[in-house]
């Protein structure tokens, strides 16, 4: 077995600790659209359906996400351990204290509806009231939570979103009022399974500070022969270094081998693939001390190459690195 190094191993990565430095969290009524996609092919936050109102600030506990599990386990007179152990519930839910007074934080609390008959009037605009009915109805939501974080390397945000297309309050905190501190309406929402979605939760991760962590790609250069020659040798210079006399109908091998004799390429930098020369081009990729860097264009000397009409090697960057 080949040693370990363990820094390899462990694969240590602060770039990939998240932290919440801003959230939302955004309610719906039943009727309003699910979530489907809140980000576009390029990674970009989209706007939320018509519907979703924000819940504004919380208390610095922020939103907590938890849940039940329980399993059903057989037991063996056998085994002093289970036997075997199947899932019985595994249930989300999410719990946060809303500090401001509006529409989506005291609708929540109260089991209100957040829109058409029943809801609040606009802010300041009319009396708010309500009270407890005799029989609570059973009111489910469609909840939103969006994280924001930075990429520490580029500064672009990186966005996590988890939805709850359909949740129900399961449980409030008592609302308390002193001078001393605000007035909380804190409550616990659990999900349940939407029938068209066919889940109870769903989670993104995008952003462009997400996509900035995608791997660099490698550069990618292809060495074309033309003209049909029939002997001879030709050469190829990276990034000042010259190689010898490689065979006009030199395989990928044969080039890769000639190239790992530069003083500037050790092995593991290039790999060659395709040929053999000059029917068929070789490619470059570049890796090991190059992986993902943008390195010069090598130039091809065909001035060793014989018969054909007029011999030449072409070398272009199919795959520019760094991208």
């Amino acid at each position: 077995m080949v040693a370990a190094d363990f820094t390899a191993m462990a694969e240590l990565r602060q770039s990939l600790i998240r932290k919440a430095l801003r959230y939302a969290i955004f309610a719906a009524d039943a009727s309003a659209s699910a979530v489907s996609a809140p980000f576009d092919a390029g990674g970009v936050l989209q706007t939320l359906p018509a519907g979703y109102v924000p819940v504004g600030y919380t208390t610095t506990d922020g939103v907590t996400f938890s849940g039940d599990l329980s399993n059903s386990d057989v037991e063996s007179g056998q085994s002093s351990s289970p036997t075997r152990s199947d899932v019985e519930t595994d249930t989300a839910t999410a719990q946060w204290v809303p500090q401001e007074t509006n529409a989506a934080a005291v609708a929540l609390y109260e089991n209100l509806p957040l829109s058409g008959a029943g809801s609040l009037p606009e802010l300041g605009s009319a009396t708010w009231t309500w009270s407890r009915p005799k029989t609570p109805p059973t009111r489910y939501r469609r909840l939103v939570f969006i994280a924001e974080d930075l990429n520490k390397e580029t500064g672009q945000p990186l966005y996590i979103v988890r939805h709850f297309p359909s949740a129900l309050r399961t449980g409030r905190e008592d609302e308390q009022w002193t001078r001393t501190s605000e007035i909380s309406r804190g409550v616990t929402y659990q999900a349940y399974i939407d029938d068209v979605l066919g889940t109870d939760s769903v989670t993104w991760i995008d952003g462009p500070g997400w996509r900035d962590l995608a791997p660099l790609s490698d550069e990618e250069q292809q060495v074309a022969i033309t003209g049909g020659p029939t002997g001879g040798t030709y050469t190829l210079t990276f990034d000042g270094q010259t190689t010898a006399g490689i065979p006009y109908n030199a395989s990928a091998g044969t080039v890769q081998s000639a190239l790992e004799a530069l003083s500037n390429v050790t092995d593991g930098d290039v790999t060659c693939t395709g040929g053999p020369h000059p029917g068929t081009p070789v490619d470059v990729t570049f890796g090991g001390q190059y992986d993902g860097e943008d390195v010069p264009q090598m130039t091809g000397d065909a001035t060793g190459l014989t018969g054909g009409t007029s011999p030449a090697v072409n070398v272009t960057t199919t795959t520019a690195g760094g991208a």
